[in-house]
């Protein structure tokens, strides 16, 4: 029998007109928020690490213990990084390094590269292959429950990985902290690959609430059966 989760809310902080890069993010509110959902792991795209590490000072200089997995709270969400292609190669120190994070696994295809796969052997990060070119969700969420016992996902990432998700059916929740600003030109919207096939996808109001100086909560569910 298929282990399906039981829960996969995306969670993100985006402007009114739906951009989240090019504003002040309020970051302890946005984690706030993220952990009252106390789900076991949080999925995160590898174009979403490579900006982040970028946004936040660069990529710290590699240091002993981070070849060594931490000893932490088993309270913790694992960080889940989808990268295929070793985006992140170089960098998943640190994600590690982060205090609120338990440890990272990493989803790779079939035909990711072997310079990134002895990377992460090197460093004890663990890697789930599941899918021949790009990751197969399905695989992924069975392999994560199987062998860890992860059953709820927060997805905290960018457009690529909420749109396959989305399209998909996989999201049960969306949640979305809007920021009381808009941003032109060219900053990416957070949903900006989705719906190439003008499919409506009809959402479940749950939660509008005013958490801060102009800022809002928005809680919806996704009334759309899994594939």
């Amino acid at each position: 029998m298929m282990k399906t989760p039981d829960l996969v809310i995306m969670h993100n902080t985006v402007t009114l007109d739906g951009a989240f890069t090019g504003f002040d993010v309020n970051m302890g509110l946005h984690y706030e928020i993220a952990g009252k959902y106390k789900t076991q792991a949080t999925l995160i795209g590898s174009d979403t690490i490579a900006s982040g590490i970028e946004t936040y000072g660069g990529v710290p200089e590699e240091k002993e213990l981070d070849f060594v997995k931490p000893s932490r709270n088993q309270d913790l969400p694992y960080w889940i990084v989808v990268d295929t292609h070793g985006k992140t190669k170089g960098m998943l120190h640190a994600c590690r390094s982060f205090e609120f994070c338990r440890d990272i696994i990493v989803l790779v295809s079939e035909k990711t590269g072997e310079d990134f796969i002895r990377y992460l052997e090197a460093r004890d990060y663990d890697y789930l292959v599941c899918g021949k070119d790009h990751v197969d969700f399905k695989t992924a969420f069975e392999m994560l429950a199987s062998k860890y016992t992860l059953r709820s996902f927060l997805v905290d990432s960018g457009p690529t990985l909420n749109s396959v998700l989305i399209a998909q059916g996989w999201l049960d929740e969306i949640s979305l902290i809007i920021s009381p600003a808009l941003v032109a030109g060219s900053s990416q919207r957070f949903l900006n690959q989705l719906n190439k096939t003008n499919q409506t996808i009809p959402l479940k109001l749950l939660q509008c609430e005013q958490i801060g100086d102009g800022l809002v909560l928005l809680r919806y569910q996704v009334l759309k059966q899994r594939s």
